[in-house]
């Protein structure tokens, strides 16, 4: 009997794939997002003042303070200017009867305001004697209350002028104080006088 050995070679060929895979693409654009932030202000000067009841010869003071908001770069300038076109306070019941005002207020160079003389100033007049934003000290003298001997005090122009000039941003109100002072002449009619005030802020970009 014979024994048939069959020898089986199995052949493994092993195939390698290789698949080559390239790095992706990149590009950018970059955008510029820009805005313009308009300048915004707002202003409030408190109540009316009463400067109650006046003897002539023993001056009266008042005061109002000013606040002032706003967002611009460059600050504020605060303006004032009465709104009668002769003089600030008349008679109530007769308006050709007037109280006198010092010289109308000029900011030009160091302003035109003065210390008060008592006694001999017999008008209205009024001064800043602080500010969180900018006393311009030049102008208005070195007080820091409203009846400071240090004050220097003009009278209301007719037009808006300066008074308070603040060259910086701030990031939130300022206030600005101002003093009324009057005294009038013992041959000044009796009775009752007003008169009304505009105070104005304008910001500076």
């Amino acid at each position: 009997m014979k024994v048939i050995f069959l020898s089986v070679v199995v052949l493994v060929v092993a195939f390698a794939f290789q698949v080559e895979i390239g790095l992706a693409a990149t590009a950018t654009d970059q955008v510029t997002l820009s805005t313009y932030v308009n300048e915004t202000i707002s202003l409030g000067c408190g109540a009316d003042v009463n400067l109650g009841t006046i003897t002539p010869g023993t001056p009266v003071y008042g005061a109002t303070t000013c606040t002032g908001t706003t967002n611009a770069n460059a600050g504020y300038d605060l303006s004032v200017k009465r709104d009668d076109a002769d003089t600030t306070m008349d008679q109530t019941t007769d308006a050709a009867v007037n109280i006198g005002d010092r010289t109308a207020w000029n900011p030009s160079g160091s302003g035109n305001a003065t210390v008060w003389s008592s006694p001999g100033d017999v008008t209205l007049g009024f001064s800043v004697f602080a500010s969180t934003a900018t006393k311009n000290t030049t102008w208005w003298g070195a007080g820091t209350t409203f009846n400071d001997a240090l004050n220097q005090y003009a009278g209301f122009p007719s037009s808006y002028a300066v008074i308070m000039d603040h060259d910086a941003y701030s990031s939130g109100s300022t206030a600005t104080s101002i003093s009324y002072k009057l005294d009038v002449p013992s041959t000044q009619e009796s009775g009752t006088y007003d008169g009304t005030i505009t105070y104005q802020a304008v910001s500076k970009p």
